[in-house]
């Protein structure tokens, strides 16, 4: 390297900085939010990725001081092969995911080299340029352009990226960004042993880079088809989830980040005992539903079946979901257009905030929430949340919530069972068997005595698999699903969601 930059070159090396810390902050980012939807758990997978993703960057500084001669070739060499690895690893562990028993070993692999190619950047940027001004004031810019640079990332990566280009595409464009800064530095900079083959790889890694890029709808697509097997009627990214509707002969299923939902091949099994239990205690009583949840529509396809219900008002976080459940013809199939009905009031929100601010009361409340499979989820099974749920329930309300599988997470559905006992006079847990998901679970709840045998079916057309009989049956818990010493699910205190992890963890399910 030549002993004396360029104003101009160092300028530029300072940019290189900013930009470089914005990519590396993205591609941390891209592998936490794919080690969380493909593996579940994602606190622990973006604590494993930050805590794996800053020790490589630290075994990246300490390599570098092994680089002696042609410091600034050195630069450019890593940034190539940065933006390289980082283009194409959502790519290759999305495709191996699907047939790998070594996903996980695989992930920390990326993150490792990826991570030490970032560490080496920082202080090989900071001796190629030592010599122009005092070393105080080239390690504040330096530092500060890389803080400014991961702010932007951190950013960026959450509001604009994901949401609108998705994860594959992301990695790729990050990854031509760092090869772009690549091939600026040879251009725009002067340096020792300077040649035209310089250009060769990043080039070579550009240009692979943009095929993926060009040709990115193409390749999700066959990795969703490797991941669902089936074939994929609709696949779209929200701002909170994926989403993807696939059909297999006449067999829907709607899956959330990779978790199914339902199934129509026996759907009907988990909404029918989801809803008809309350909708037929007392059932001339009950005019105003909650749902909460239940964005497919199908929880208000079975509450829509009583005739002397007057309004429907449903709260679901995701719009998206909404506008497939109203416009998808598929999805208008499967929940009888329910959501089109003049009776039913959608409202797009959070539902612990919707309960926190609601002052209106309702016959029926309707839990039809994901399982607790993570933190913010967990917020919905907790005494906090019930309390308001309890809050906006009628004299003689009864409120129902799914409650995940008594027999693969059986620690986790008595803890949600003995939470509501902290809030509710009467709690009833039951649970049956829907082929697939397994023994399933819900509770019924309410704030004052309840006579189950009050329970009256004046049309039994209706049903496919309710019945006064099912849900007495429904009660018995064998040995092996029986109630746990578990605590009490709180908003300060989840620890529901460590039984979760630790229910299903155990279970090849």
């Amino acid at each position: 390297m030549k002993d004396k930059l360029k104003i101009s070159e160092v300028r530029l090396l300072l940019f290189s900085v900013f930009v470089l810390s914005l990519c590396g902050i993205i591609y941390e980012l891209v592998l936490g939010s794919l080690a969380a939807y493909l593996l579940g758990n994602p606190v622990q997978q973006y604590s494993i990725t930050i805590g794996v993703f800053l020790s490589s960057m630290g075994l990246g500084s300490y390599l570098s001081r092994f680089l002696r001669k042609d410091l600034l070739k050195d630069f450019i060499i890593i940034e190539a092969a940065l933006g390289f690895a980082g283009g194409v690893s959502v790519l290759i562990l999305s495709y191996l995911f699907s047939f790998s028993p070594y996903y996980f070993l695989l992930h920390l692999f990326f993150l490792i080299i990826i991570g030490a190619l970032v560490g080496l950047e920082i202080p090989l940027i900071t001796r190629i340029i030592k010599k122009y001004g005092p070393f105080k004031n080239i390690i504040s810019n330096v530092l500060t352009l890389d803080y400014m640079g991961g702010l932007a990332g951190a950013v960026l990566f959450p509001l604009v990226l994901f949401p609108f280009i998705g994860r594959l595409l992301t990695g790729i464009t990050v990854g031509i960004i760092n090869i772009i800064i690549a091939l600026l530095l040879i251009r725009r900079i002067d340096y020792s042993g300077k040649r035209k083959s310089d250009y060769m790889l990043p080039l070579l890694a550009l240009i692979i880079l943009f095929i993926l890029a060009f040709n990115s709808d193409t390749i999700t697509g066959f990795l969703q088809k490797r991941l669902y097997y089936d074939d994929i009627v609709f696949s779209k990214r929200s701002e909170f989830q994926e989403i993807v509707l696939t059909r297999n002969g006449g067999d829907f299923r709607l899956y959330l980040d990779g978790s199914l939902q339902f199934s129509t091949f026996d759907e009907y099994r988990y909404h029918e005992m989801l809803i008809h239990p309350a909708m037929t205690i007392n059932r001339s009583r009950i005019k105003e539903i909650l749902i909460l949840g239940g964005g497919d529509g199908i929880a208000a396809r079975e509450v829509l079946k009583y005739g002397n219900v007057k309004n429907i008002t449903l709260v679901e976080l995701d719009p998206v979901i909404i506008e497939l459940a109203r416009s998808n013809s598929s999805m208008k199939m499967i929940n009888g257009n329910s959501l089109n009905n003049a009776g039913v009031k959608v409202i797009i929100g959070d539902a612990f905030s919707f309960l926190a601010k609601n002052r209106k009361s309702y016959d029926v409340i309707v839990a039809d929430f994901p399982d607790p499979h993570d933190e913010t989820i967990t917020k919905l099974y907790t005494v906090e949340f019930f309390g308001f749920v309890k809050r906006s329930l009628r004299r003689g309300g009864i409120f129902i919530t799914q409650s995940t599988s008594p027999l693969f997470a059986r620690e986790a559905f008595w803890c949600i069972n003995k939470t509501l006992r902290k809030v509710f006079k009467t709690v009833i847990p039951y649970h049956i068997y829907i082929p697939t998901f397994g023994d399933w679970g819900f509770n019924l709840a309410s704030p004052d005595n309840l006579d189950i045998k009050e329970i009256k079916i004046e049309n039994k057309t209706k049903y496919l698999f309710f019945s006064k009989e099912t849900f007495l049956n429904s009660m018995h818990f064998p040995e092996d699903t029986k109630a746990d010493l578990v605590e009490i699910n709180t908003f300060n205190r989840p620890v529901l969601y460590g039984y979760y992890l630790k229910g299903w963890k155990t279970t090849d399910y």
